[in-house]
């Protein structure tokens, strides 16, 4: 099926010869009338009389009515296609249309074929996965397709007929194509869907559902963010269409408050971004907040803290790299293997002033704490963790007199994992929440630099993040006072797919565990062929595009040869022995969330667990459900109303699990 999709050429792809081409050739290619331009349609009642009565009348119906503009739509492609002649900009789009219109109705073939049990048609893989069929899934996905995306096609499509036109044939084509790559993104998850099971809604008792505000003043609120991102991608779009260095500094910096205020033009650029977004640029959007103008402006709303150090970690432990996880998947997949020495000597520490130069081949982890951290005069930390890695030793008189001693010795500490789709953003640019945290509960942050995607692909990040918590595990307590008897993981987004990736390498090494994690809207499956229906929420947001959803995992998953039921790739496909293991467990999710679906199925995995070990009674697991929120609401909680609840939901989950 995927030959037959890549056959289709870059769907997405958009001709910039069309912005070169002068505003009279489009209207001279109008003038034609449609009447004269004359389609045979086929006759396909026989395809749906054969099945009358074998399932769901509304189901049939669904069907029929979407292989009907299917062939509606083919007809127009093909009066558009004899409309433009030459003009190759326009018809590699309706051609492009046509093909898939073709995919359709040969997935809608394959499905009436194998209810009808006739399996001779279906070609391979072609359009099935399984004779095994959701056919709740297929009535939603063609509903989608017939009530909302299809309608949108043809609409646009019958603007080209229009003699007098109230925009420009070229904007009129950026909406086809930011439309096709909306109707591929649906094509290409249908098979995945037929075979998928519904998301089971149960464990009602470890649910806690909140309403912080109504659903319009939650969409008004996000509508106004959006116009902000919306902006930002059109700014970058009008970038990449401008050579001159000087116009393009100017455009990054006062392109955003131009598309704020002339939102048409905005909403179109933005679309063309999305539509088929190139790696630099779909990424630096996201980075918009760690560059320009607003890199500068960002420190304004944060909060203000009293400790802020960034440290550079040296990799003293074994290294989480690519052969390390084909080896494991190999001889180790589906069940635990035997920890490994996590060391081979004992390393040489830096002293304080070494540990905050930036120095090769080192994780960057920025620490945020209400009050100074100063070096303790307690023990050494292996007599807690009863550890033989290393005598630890202080003598350099220079942190001593820099680091005055103190009688207070910090035991609980937070690690907090960025979120950014493993591409962007950094710890810097989520301290609207994490100073609030750290002020709020008295708690020295450690929030981690990992390396980011494309330039540093799975599982660089994940390497950084095992090496930065072995490190504060191990080591923190020789620059600092902390004696970290109680840590909790939190992340969220791609950060909450590492933080649930990092607690299965631990249980897997057999590695000290955080006393609980903590998920915000979590990516938890990025194997491609997964699926659940809020993955389509993607399809009209502008936050977290389906287009960009792709490039991330794209990205972040180079080596297309590895297992993506890895608990390290998909920590939501853990095994059952390892989510035994998993400490208490606490997901925010948005019901207006792509990445919601899959919260429930950890969810529900996570409590079968504990039902099933008797050892894990006891241990808590909630999902807390915040109605009509988006996905990264914790980024932009002060623009929502009674946004803060989530921050305070947040800081009292934390208070639990230290207080137990």
């Amino acid at each position: 099926m995927q030959a037959l999709f890549e056959d289709l050429g870059p769907i997405r792809e958009y001709d910039e010869r069309i912005e070169e081409q002068d505003d009279t050739i489009y209207s001279q290619i109008v003038v034609y009338d449609r009447d004269s331009l004359r389609v045979e349609q086929q006759n396909d009642k026989d395809l749906f009389e054969g099945i009358q009565g074998t399932f769901n009348i509304e189901l049939q119906e669904t069907m029929e009515t979407t292989y009907n503009k299917y062939n509606e739509l083919i007809k127009i492609a093909t009066e558009l296609t004899s409309l433009f002649g030459l003009q190759d900009m326009f018809t590699f789009k309706t051609t492009q249309l046509t093909k898939l219109c073709l995919i359709g109705q040969l997935q809608i073939q394959s499905v009436i074929e194998n209810l009808s049990k006739d399996y001779s048609h279906i070609i391979g893989e072609f359009c099935l996965y399984s004779k095994d069929i959701n056919l709740n899934h297929v009535y939603q996905i063609l509903s989608i397709l017939n009530i909302n995306l299809l309608p949108k096609i043809l609409h646009v499509c019958e603007e080209f007929f229009i003699k007098k036109h109230t925009r420009k044939p070229k904007h009129i084509l950026i909406e086809l194509h930011y439309n096709l790559s909306k109707f591929l993104c649906v094509l290409e998850a249908f098979p995945h869907a037929c075979a998928s099971q519904d998301i089971r809604y149960e464990y009602k008792n470890s649910i806690i559902v909140r309403e912080i505000a109504k659903k319009d003043q939650i969409e008004h609120a996000y509508k106004f963010i959006l116009s902000a991102i919306q902006s930002a991608q059109a700014m970058m779009q009008k970038k990449s269409e401008t050579e001159t260095k000087i116009f393009r500094g100017i455009i990054h910096n006062l392109g955003p408050i131009y598309y704020m205020l002339a939102r048409k033009q905005g909403l179109l650029k933005a679309h063309q971004l999305m539509a088929e977004p190139t790696v630099e640029l779909a990424f630096a959007v996201w980075n918009m907040g760690e560059t320009g103008l607003a890199k500068h402006l960002m420190p304004i709303i944060f909060p203000s803290i009293k400790y802020k150090q960034c440290i550079y970690i040296p990799r003293y432990f074994k290294q989480i790299n690519i052969e390390y996880v084909k080896y494991y998947q190999k001889h180790y997949m589906g069940i635990i293997s035997p920890p490994q020495p996590l060391i081979d000597k004992s390393p040489k520490l830096l002293s304080f002033y070494q540990l905050i130069e930036n120095g090769e081949d080192r994780v960057k982890v920025r620490i945020l704490n209400s009050q100074a951290l100063t070096i303790s005069p307690s023990s050494s930390l292996q007599n807690y963790y009863q550890d033989p890695l290393i005598q630890l030793q202080r003598t350099n008189f220079i942190d001593r007199l820099f680091h005055k001693t103190t009688n207070t010795t910090y035991e609980n500490i937070i690690i907090h994992i960025h979120g950014g789709g493993f591409v962007s953003m950094s710890s810097r640019s989520h301290q609207t929440y994490t100073r609030l945290w750290a002020n709020s509960l008295g708690v020295p942050i450690f929030s981690i630099d990992y390396r980011l995607s494309p330039q540093y692909s799975f599982p660089a990040a994940l390497d950084d993040c095992w090496q930065a918590y072995l490190w504060i595990i191990h080591f923190s307590l020789h620059y600092f006072n902390i004696t970290p008897k109680k840590i909790i993981l939190v992340g969220d987004s791609a950060g909450g797919n590492l933080c649930a990736a990092l607690t299965a390498l631990c249980i897997r090494e057999s590695v000290y565990l955080p006393a609980g994690i903590i998920l915000a809207y979590p990516a938890l499956n990025l194997d491609p062929k997964n699926f659940n229906m809020y993955q389509f929420v993607s399809l009209d947001d502008g936050l977290l595009p389906h287009s960009f959803l792709k490039l991330c995992v794209k990205s972040y998953i180079q080596d297309e040869t590895l297992n993506y039921k890895d608990s390290l790739i998909s920590p939501g496909e853990a095994i059952d022995e390892v989510l035994q293991q998993f400490p208490q467990t606490y997901i925010l999710t948005g019901t207006n969330d792509p990445l919601h679906g899959d919260t429930w199925t950890l969810l529900g995995r996570l409590m079968q667990s504990i039902r099933i070990c008797l050892s894990n009674l006891g241990k808590k697991c909630k999902l807390y459900k915040y109605d009509y929120m988006p996905h990264g609401f914790l980024n932009f909680y002060n623009f929502i109303p009674n946004g803060e609840q989530c921050i305070n939901d947040v800081i009292q989950i934390i208070k639990d699990i230290f207080s137990q």
